[in-house]
């Protein structure tokens, strides 16, 4: 019996878990958006965190190019679609302390965006996204600041997943209308 539970329990453990928490669309899942052209510019950042508005951008636009037929074009006149976005907030907090020391904080993100038709002349959506990632300290600053910004492009990802969901359920149902 103990080696028929052991065995069970190793081929499950090989086989993986396979739970998703997720409950965004990911890219590959929505419907093929052949022919759409949609620009990313740079998002506004209104923080005091340098370089935040090209990282987020940049996390956005990497999520868009894994979605099938959807162009992401240079020029933000030329293209019909836009997603604009500004980085509202950027905070680090601490979550607990060991012996007298910060053990653990939170980095916390916050970007409006919005989402518009521009060949019709209308705003789809707008939207206030806001995401955080925790990290371990040490003693030494300088793994500090990597590990903060390694959270930071957690958040950066899972904000960047929920975006492009949003923007992929929308042109969806679009097509579905129409």
């Amino acid at each position: 019996m103990k080696t028929w539970a052991c065995v069970l329990a190793l081929s499950l453990a090989a086989a993986g878990c396979g739970y998703d928490f997720g409950t965004s669309l990911k890219p590959s899942q929505g419907r093929s958006l052949r022919g759409v052209h949609l620009a990313v510019p740079v998002f506004f950042n209104d923080t005091f965190e340098p370089i935040l508005d090209k990282r987020v951008t940049e996390f956005i636009r990497k999520q868009f190019l894994q979605t099938d037929g959807l162009t992401l074009a240079n020029d933000v006149g030329a293209a019909p679609l836009v997603l604009k976005g500004i980085v509202r907030s950027y905070g680090v907090q601490t979550l607990s302390f060991r012996q007298g020391s910060v053990n653990e904080q939170r980095v916390s993100l916050s970007v409006e965006v919005t989402f518009e038709d521009r060949s019709a002349r209308k705003m789809l959506w707008s939207q206030t996204y806001t995401t955080s990632a925790e990290f371990f300290q040490t003693s030494d600053l300088a793994t500090n600041r990597t590990r903060q910004d390694r959270a930071t492009e957690e958040a950066c990802q899972a904000m960047a997943e929920h975006i492009v969901s949003h923007v992929i359920e929308t042109l969806s149902d679009a097509q579905s209308a129409r």
